[in-house]
């Protein structure tokens, strides 16, 4: 007997999450409401109904003081909003700490693991990239032998100059802006 009471006790003391905190005071209302709404023309069934609205009164307060508990063992329930703003950044600045640790690890162990690094080059996806940029690379450098020094020097003097003409004509909208 004492046992299943120290069971209970542990539970009542135990930390619940915020889904398990029971708050279903809807339907209690809901009767509620509807006992005062009817209209009865028997005075003994209004005393009858006067009763049953207060028994409802009661497991509503009941209900109530339940959920008032159960919100009671909710972890950090008594922490100001300040001391839960101060925890929110201890935890979010482990997190950040724990991913640089994680990203430090994991790029130590790919770079110190050399079969994994040598799968992975093998692998198709690592592969077809690396063709994909060989392949780029040489339409680049061919197309870059086609084309005339000259043309590119002044390709390259007509930018300047246009880069300066606009520098200018911002400077000029912006006098005029102030004037």
């Amino acid at each position: 007997m004492e046992n299943n009471t120290d069971h209970t006790e542990q539970n009542n003391c135990a930390p619940l999450s915020v889904q398990d905190v029971d708050v279903d005071f809807l339907p209690i209302v809901y009767e509620i409401i509807r006992s005062v709404e009817r209209d009865l023309h028997d005075n003994s069934a209004k005393v009858r109904e006067s009763q049953d609205c207060s028994q409802k009164v009661l497991e509503l307060q009941k209900k109530f003081d339940a959920a008032r508990a159960q919100i009671l063992r909710l972890p950090g329930i008594d922490y100001n909003k300040q001391d839960q703003l101060k925890q929110f950044e201890i935890l979010r600045t482990q997190l950040k700490l724990k991913r640089e640790l994680l990203q430090k690890t994991l790029f130590r162990y790919l770079a110190n693991n050399e079969r994994l690094v040598q799968k992975l080059a093998e692998s198709y996806p690592v592969r077809r990239a690396a063709q994909l940029a060989v392949a780029m690379f040489y339409k680049g450098k061919d197309k870059l032998a086609d084309v005339d020094p000259v043309k590119v020097n002044s390709l390259m003097s007509f930018f300047k100059r246009f880069s300066q003409n606009m520098k200018e004509g911002i400077e000029d909208a912006k006098k005029q802006l102030k004037k």
